[in-house]
């Protein structure tokens, strides 16, 4: 028994992918399709702390009940690190059973809110037509900020429809890609720091409300203003406490913190005593210049958008590992000096950058710039008198 109930299950899924024809033959059964948005909270790994967004579509009719979900990854598959790497992860719209697909987030204890939209019959289909269609050719390259789950689905309600249009969508909001991420993942944590690191100034630039729609909530938000009048709001699950991402680290502030209390001690014990640790060096210049690698590898020469601009290089500077094997020659060149100093210039820089709002840097860096500006400082000092 339980086997054929799959079975059919198994069919009415299948039988979703040749749906146009059936609709083009049926148009006066088109009442009893129902499309909702779903929106579910935020989880506790980083991958959800965003939450997530799909499009139900329910014939009460056939008591045909999928989800269309647009946020299907394979972390197994041959190339996907790479490719994500290289700005090019690449998800896949599929076709779930709803229940099977609700129960998932519940069992993390994620808040599902549904907006029904009350759509004509000609929108249905054309909704219904697309993501059909799509489910031919389900595979997209994905943008966590431009065209992710959520993005698609705001598509698909405003581009597919003349109901959800609003004549402030395109206007500027006081918020920043980097605002909201902030507003979701604490930035005195791991993850915003390696995201404020690997994302430029490009996402500190204001942007306007559908821009905002990356966020799950924030296109719940503005469906929330349809309520009552074309759309239907349900809650159909919410926990007792709502998750979130959290981390069981000690927090990035106060481990740099400690590292730059570190530098500026050896430092001082440095100068007190005329002595060099250059082994603190080669590893300060070993760090920074591989930073720096990195950062310029994903404005340069990778397809993520939001590492564009990214002036962090300012104190991770890639050609930093010159300096390693120029401090252990026995007698340093000169060169060095004028290296350093360029160093110093691009700290006071980045500073001019925060203070002016070119790029919002990580505040649990505000040690580290600290410490390295005194570091090269002594530097220039200890060279001068080598």
């Amino acid at each position: 028994m339980k086997l054929k109930k799959n079975i059919f299950k198994l069919f009415l899924i299948v039988g979703l992918i040749s749906q146009s024809e059936f609709l083009a033959k049926n148009q006066n059964n088109l009442d009893t399709y129902e499309i909702s948005i779903l929106t579910i909270g935020e989880g506790e790994s980083l991958v959800d702390a965003f939450g997530h967004t799909a499009v139900r579509v329910k014939d009460s009719k056939l008591e045909n009940d999928i989800v269309f979900n647009f946020g299907v990854y394979d972390f197994n598959s041959s190339n996907f690190y790479s490719n994500f790497v290289r700005g090019r992860p690449e998800y896949k719209l599929a076709a779930q059973n709803y229940n099977n697909f609700i129960h998932n987030y519940i069992k993390q204890k994620r808040y599902i809110v549904e907006h029904k939209l009350n759509l004509d019959p000609n929108s249905t289909k054309i909704i219904i037509d697309f993501l059909v269609e799509k489910l031919n050719d389900p595979y997209y390259i994905y943008d966590y900020l431009r065209d992710n789950c959520t993005t698609r689905a705001a598509d698909i309600v405003i581009d597919k429809t003349n109901k959800f249009k609003d004549n402030k969508l395109d206007s500027e909001t006081s918020h920043s890609y980097r605002d909201l991420i902030h507003g979701k993942i604490n930035e005195n944590s791991w993850a915003a720091l390696g995201i404020d690191l690997c994302l430029g100034a490009i996402i500190d630039k204001k942007i306007n409300r559908r821009e905002t729609f990356f966020l799950p909530e924030n296109l719940m938000n503005y469906l929330d203003l349809f309520d009552g009048d074309i759309v239907n709001r349900s809650i159909i699950y919410s926990p007792e406490s709502e998750t979130s991402y959290r981390e069981n680290l000690p927090s990035p502030l106060l481990i740099n913190f400690i590292l730059s209390l570190i530098i500026i001690a050896i430092t001082i014990f440095n100068f007190r005593n005329n002595k060099w640790s250059k082994s603190l060096d080669t590893l300060i210049f070993l760090l920074t210049g591989s930073i720096g690698i990195l950062i310029i590898y994903l404005w340069f020469f990778s397809n993520h958008f939001a590492s564009a601009q990214n002036f962090n290089f300012l104190w991770a500077f890639p050609f930093n590992f010159a300096l390693i094997f120029a401090i252990h020659k026995n007698k340093v060149p000169k060169w060095s000096i004028g290296y350093i100093k360029l160093l110093i210039i691009l700290i006071v820089l980045l500073v001019l950058h925060w203070i002016t709002g070119v790029q919002k840097y990580n505040l649990t860096l505000l040690p580290i710039f600290v410490a390295l500006l005194i570091r090269y400082l002594f530097l220039v000092h200890r060279i001068k008198k080598n």
